[in-house]
């Protein structure tokens, strides 16, 4: 066993819900200037997410009780919520966690926190859920959500990175030690804090959130890249990567060739193909891209909402295992092996 790395007993997935808001068109984000269309071409997204209406914490209620009311729990054999995140999350100074639990199961018999591991967090939150299943048994279920809200002027959407747009969604999955349709088999992680610069760049910390102007990744980015060489962060990124996905397939005793379903972040083409495809020999035939060209980058939730997708359309069959490779700033990566019953 690789440090990091867990081979899991008798935990599943009960159910898996995401909730979406309307689709934004790339063109129309060209035409209102929202997007450029040298950057839409090139990741060939063709729509995005966006909730009007709706904060991060309210998608992640709507789909808390879906994955609840789905998975034949009841409220009250839920005692872990776990909720991840990345963006703002409508109040300075509360906790999302507790709102989460107070609308999805209204008692307070359940230990609930927030998990902030970037667009790693799902991922992350469904290995640290399986934890507490396993060494604290009368948890009974364990309910994850992630929710994120990427409104501008703070967050301009469609263009505060390159290669990838942001969605708005909520997601949820339940999981207990009853048998389900998903087992999860393995689960590992691996980190790289050199790599948390990328994201910080060359910024001042500041006193308060309303000091800071519109979200600028590309440009935190290119003052990080003025102290390090591209060639060591892109090495450092892939080696990441593939050092949780091999862990977590050698814990599951398969191979790559094994899955039958591989969810990746939901990257434009490009950048998909560059970061995660590539580096992991796969094909986009193999992983839910053409979905995520849709509904855009997720925060916390691509992974979370990819199992969604896959119980829903029924797309694996009973033994057919499905990879989840999660990657969030800071960097870190958890992968996880899962197997249809």
């Amino acid at each position: 066993m690789a440090r990091g790395s867990v081979r899991w007993h008798d935990i599943y997935v009960q159910s898996a819900a995401v909730e979406l808001g309307t689709l934004q068109s790339s063109r129309d984000a060209v035409a209102a200037g929202l997007f450029g269309a040298e950057e839409a071409e090139t990741s060939r997204q063709r729509s995005v997410s966006v909730s009007r209406d709706r904060s991060g914490p309210e998608l992640a209620v709507a789909a808390g009780r879906e994955a609840l009311a789905a998975s034949g729990h009841d409220a009250l054999d839920v005692g872990l919520l776990i909720h991840a995140d990345c963006w703002y999350q409508g109040l300075e100074f509360w906790n999302t966690a507790a709102y989460v639990q107070h609308e999805v199961l209204g008692h307070g018999e359940c230990v609930a926190f927030e998990l902030r591991q970037m667009s790693n967090g799902g991922v992350s939150a469904l290995e640290t859920a399986a934890a507490r299943l396993t060494a604290v048994p009368d948890t009974g279920a364990a309910l994850v959500t992630t929710g994120d809200r990427f409104a501008d002027p703070a967050f301009p959407r469609w263009t505060t990175d390159r290669g990838l747009a942001f969605g708005d969604a909520g997601t949820a999955v339940l999981l207990s030690r009853r048998p389900g349709p998903l087992r999860l088999v393995a689960t590992a992680s691996w980190s790289q804090p050199l790599l948390e610069g990328l994201h910080r760049g060359e910024e001042p910390f500041r006193d308060s959130a309303g000091q800071a102007g519109p979200l600028d990744l590309v440009a935190r980015k290119k003052g990080f890249l003025r102290h390090h060489p591209v060639e060591e962060i892109t090495t450092r990124n892939e080696t990441g990567m593939l050092t949780a996905v091999k862990n977590c397939l050698a814990e599951a005793g398969a191979e790559m060739a094994d899955m039958a379903a591989v969810v990746v972040p939901f990257f434009g083409v490009k950048l998909s193909r560059l970061q995660c495809l590539a580096p992991l020999g796969i094909q986009p035939e193999v992983t839910l891209q053409d979905w995520g060209l849709t509904i855009g980058h997720l925060g916390a939730g691509d992974q979370p909402a990819g199992l969604a997708r896959l119980l829903a359309e029924d797309r694996l069959a009973p033994g057919e295992r499905v990879l989840l490779v999660g990657v969030g700033a800071g960097f870190s990566w958890t992968s996880a092996v899962l197997e249809r019953i």
